[in-house]
């Protein structure tokens, strides 16, 4: 009986060895997947914070130059001239014989190229301080470029949106 149990052991020695390194060699996979999954999660991390410390430092930023732009202001003639040049179409709206000129002006400028407009609010930003007026208007051109591209339904006439 000895012999059996001496084959027998011989026989499972000779199979648990690979079964043994087949193991470790999972183990260490699975180890080394679980470490890069950290790695990952730590880079992802990282990047979230840059990104984050950038947009407060840019708020930051924003906030300095318009702040700076209203205390030259008190140095300057153009902030009133512009203030003037858009106060003149609701001055105009109150006298009937230039009332009609007002709205013909607003219906020229709806008309006019989108640099040329982006440049006449560029303007008013640096004069002003106004930096979200400039992001809204932004924004507000992309969403318009955006609805564009989708076609028009067929049961209403395509127009010009508004901007």
């Amino acid at each position: 009986m000895s012999w059996i149990t001496n084959a027998v052991s011989g026989l499972f020695s000779v199979v648990s060895k690979p079964l043994e390194e087949w193991q470790k060699r999972k183990t260490l996979k699975v180890e080394q997947r679980h470490e890069l999954d950290v790695i990952d999660h730590e880079a992802k991390k990282a990047a979230a914070q840059v990104a984050l410390k950038m947009a407060e430092n840019g708020q930051q930023q924003d906030y300095d130059l318009d702040k700076l732009s209203m205390e030259n202001m008190n140095k300057s003639w153009k902030d009133e001239l512009v203030l003037v040049v858009f106060l003149a179409p609701m001055i105009m709206a109150f006298f009937p014989n230039t009332a009609p000129y007002a709205l013909e002006g607003f219906k020229i400028i709806d008309k006019m190229p989108d640099w040329y407009i982006a440049i006449i609010i560029g303007m008013v930003v640096v004069i002003y301080g106004l930096r979200g007026l400039l992001k809204a208007y932004l924004t507000r051109k992309a969403a318009i470029k955006a609805s564009d591209k989708t076609p028009a339904p067929t049961s209403t006439p395509a127009t010009r949106p508004r901007r």
